[in-house]
């Protein structure tokens, strides 16, 4: 039987996307191949992890993301998969972070790499760009939606309409949507943990708002069967995993026209410019007020999210698994 080795950062209680979507492919290949696992352990060094990793090198290997440097230490085929570029993009970071991270998590572990996965063609061109990584050795496999994101009807109209936001780093636009907020009649709820300022804004403004954190994946699918619309107008996403569980559940969504964010949603969401406030509210305002097109927004919204069913994802991964299986020797 095929086996595969899967390489995660180390075990948390927060922050599992990428280990929630790897879990389900497993889930859909078991039976089919051996999928065996290693995390980081966050007692060792990097260079500790990299040998221990090495130790558990595969006849296929596959970085899951967020610990490219893992790359440096395995033997065999390797997959790495890269999510996005948003922290070697980010400009806070000084000159010597970045090239600590150029360095050893993307230049260096990429020549040490067969196959690079990709979550959209936003990152593709990114790794292109900045990496000049071949063409052919890049395949996009995006990001699964969970099952427990499902279908569900909106039984009734909330009296004050709700905007569901998850995601409270600056790059996630809240700025911007409570000052679309201040003065309109809907209510933010707000999945995250808010910077001062933007918690001082709030209550300066008066916007009536809920702050929850720490949810489970069912309870975030209770908060998108809560709310009316979905806003996601982020400065920066590698992909946008929200767009498609809110239209999963059949909640129209509000997404930018710049990145990830319009490749995803184009054609399925409202797109809108992030960085317009005027626009950000007119939005709103227009997809709540307008029923029809409400109504076809959500019957696009279920039609893309068909695309990313985790079972489709996985016969990808399976497909690249088998390839580079074929290509052993060679």
């Amino acid at each position: 039987m095929l086996s595969v080795t899967y390489f995660y950062r180390e075990p948390r209680k927060t922050g599992v996307s990428i280990e929630g979507i790897f879990s389900l492919v497993r889930s859909c290949l078991q039976g089919r191949i051996e999928i065996k696992e290693f995390y980081c352990d966050p007692k060792l060094s990097r260079l500790q992890n990299i040998r221990q990793a090495g130790k558990s090198s595969n006849k296929i290997n596959h970085i899951t993301g967020d610990v490219n440097f893992l790359a440096l230490g395995l033997k065999g085929k390797t997959i790495l998969t890269i999510h996005d570029f948003g922290f070697y993009e980010n400009p806070v970071h000084s000159k010597m972070v970045k090239l600590m991270y150029h360095l050893f998590w993307l230049y260096f572990p990429l020549k040490k790499i067969d196959i690079v996965t990709v979550v959209s063609q936003f990152t593709r061109q990114k790794l292109i760009q900045y990496f000049r990584f071949p063409e052919e050795r890049i395949r996009i496999i995006p990001d699964p939606v969970k099952p427990v994101f499902r279908k569900a009807a909106r039984v009734k109209t909330n009296s004050k309409p709700v905007v569901l936001m998850l995601g409270t780093g600056k790059h996630k636009n809240l700025d911007n949507l409570i000052e679309a907020a201040k003065g309109a009649d809907f209510h933010l709820d707000i999945v995250g943990w808010p910077a001062q300022d933007e918690l001082e804004r709030l209550k300066q403004y008066e916007i009536s708002h809920t702050i929850y954190n720490g949810l489970s994946d069912e309870q975030v699918f209770e908060r998108y069967v809560a709310c009316d619309v979905l806003f996601m107008a982020s400065l920066y996403e590698g992909f946008g995993m929200p767009i498609i569980e809110a239209q999963a559940v059949g909640r129209p969504v509000i997404t930018s026209n710049i990145g990830a964010m319009k490749e995803v949603g184009e054609g399925s969401a409202i797109l809108v410019d992030p960085h317009d406030v005027i626009s950000i509210r007119d939005v709103i305002n227009s997809i709540l007020e307008n029923k029809q097109l409400y109504d076809d927004t959500v019957a696009l919204g279920f039609v893309n999210a068909a695309k990313y069913d985790y079972k489709k994802i996985a016969e990808q991964y399976l497909e690249l698994y088998n390839e580079l299986e074929a290509k052993k020797g060679r």
